[in-house]
């Protein structure tokens, strides 16, 4: 064996380590634009991957050498991982697979995620495992002492793959360049498995795949009415036209981030999102005068709550470090005023370390029914809501949910809730419904308001009725 040939199955295993858990991480920030990000799908992911990595390792380990031209079939096995990683890793090409699986009857985010991780990860991961296997064979048969080296330069690309990813790549160029990067690295690891007359074939044959990768990913030509103003590990933020008049133009603007609508704006404030108008009708504008309050939104979205009013005090809490700049620049009509401040931190960390107590706490943390963030539909989290309200103070949560209680979480979301404030818990649906839709699939804006009056235990009873005087 050449040291060349060494050094280049030495690269090639460090390449495919990178592209491994690169591309896991691309999938699953993917993922969170269609079905959310839980352990659950995390789960999923990794135990697909895992599970078709072994596959491929132990077909690598039992190939015979002399009976098929390996180097071909780990050539033939590369080539396919960049177009595996292509339609795999790419937001619009996923886009379409949902669609379809929604269109078929399949509205499950777990059978969402296992379909797709049977169609679109267990192959990409059965090639990577065999062409690692196969390359640690050969080197180890001509150098027992490049076992340990082997596996260090596979951890050390993992690594690499994983800290590259989500620190440089996609923060710097974005979740859609992160996935040609990702091609580009496995076309390179493919150049260097082909023999010289395979050369040509090969590099034309990448060449063509990273520009279909280039199409593919190319957002004015995928979909030129969308407009696109971050893309990265945090979030998928958009601001698209909405609401077009008869001369096709636009009445609003929505702000879209992670695949859900997250805040609408428009001139005319009917044309707002409905649960946006009842909270600004019903508990901002109503607000008294006297002295400014302290209101806290965990979950800016765009800002829409509160909008226009330069008189109280406001806290908007988002994990989004630019969320502000953004919608300053793309959505809203002008900058937030001096009362309005916003605070770019996870709400949970917020609500453990402050102190402050508000006389008005909005959550709106749900986006969407398949993004649900798990530690706040707890007690724990909405005990401590309660605990930073004020004497009257009063909390608002947006909840995506089933207004007739046709689903588990909708029945669980109201015991939570009620637990923690059993009296006073205010829940209102903020659309026509039909309460005998027996699949759950009908969702809603529901607002739980809970108001912090002191605790009254009386009741009404035959023996005992002042209905008269306490009305």
């Amino acid at each position: 064996m050449t040291d060349r040939l060494k050094y280049s199955l030495l690269a090639v295993v460090f390449l495919l380590g990178y592209t491994s858990l690169a591309f896991e991480l691309i999938v699953l920030r993917q993922l969170i634009n269609f079905v959310g990000s839980n352990t659950l799908i995390t789960s999923v992911v990794m135990a697909f991957i895992l599970l078709f990595l072994s596959v491929g390792y132990y077909f690598g380990s039992v190939v015979k050498f002399a009976r098929r031209p390996v180097r071909t079939i780990m050539l033939n096995f590369a080539k396919i991982l960049i177009v595996w990683y292509i339609i795999a890793g790419s937001y619009y090409l996923m886009e379409i697979y949902f669609y379809m699986l929604y269109l078929l009857g399949l509205h499950s985010s777990l059978g969402f995620v296992f379909v797709y991780a049977a169609a679109f990860l267990a192959f990409p991961s059965v090639c990577l495992g065999f062409i690692t296997s196969v390359a640690g064979r050969v080197l180890h048969r001509y150098d027992t002492d490049y076992t340990g080296r082997f596996m260090a330069v596979d951890t050390i690309g993992s690594v690499l793959g994983s800290l590259a990813t989500t620190l440089v790549f996609m923060p710097l160029i974005g979740v859609a360049a992160t996935v040609i990067v990702l091609a580009a690295l496995t076309a390179a690891a493919a150049l260097l498995l082909c023999r010289r007359k395979q050369w040509k074939e090969t590099a034309f044959l990448s060449v063509m795949l990273l520009l279909f990768a280039g199409a593919v990913n190319n957002e004015k030509l995928m979909n030129p009415e969308h407009t696109l103003i971050k893309d990265d590990a945090i979030s998928r933020i958009a601001v698209e036209p909405a609401d077009f008049d008869a001369s096709g133009k636009p009445q609003a603007k929505i702000m879209r981030i992670n695949g859900s609508f997250s805040s609408k704006i428009a001139e005319n404030e009917e044309l707002m999102f409905p649960y946006v108008r009842f909270i600004n009708d019903n508990f901002i504008k109503t607000l008294p005068k006297d002295a400014p309050r302290d209101i806290l939104i965990l979950g800016a979205g765009g800002f829409t709550i509160g909008l226009g009013d330069d008189f109280h005090n406001y806290t908007f809490l988002d994990i989004d470090k630019d969320l502000k700049d953004i919608s300053e620049q793309k959505f809203l009509p002008n900058p937030l005023p001096d009362n309005q401040k916003f605070i770019a931190q996870d709400a949970y960390l917020f609500m453990l370390k402050t102190k402050q107590k508000y006389d008005l706490i909005v959550v709106d943390v749900y986006s969407a029914v398949q993004s649900i963030p798990m530690n706040f539909v707890t007690t724990d989290f909405f005990q401590k809501i309660k605990a930073h309200l004020k004497d009257n103070g009063i909390m608002i949560a947006n909840i995506i949910t089933s207004p007739a209680f046709t689903n588990e979480f909708s029945r669980r979301i109201d015991n939570t809730l009620r637990l923690v404030f059993p009296q006073y818990l205010q829940r209102q649906v903020l659309r026509n419904y039909n309460p005998y839709q027996p699949d759950g699939e009908q969702l809603a804006n529901v607002e739980y308001v809970y108001y912090n009056r002191p605790a009254d235990n009386g009741f009404y009873s035959l023996n005992r009725n002042a209905a008269l005087y306490g009305q």
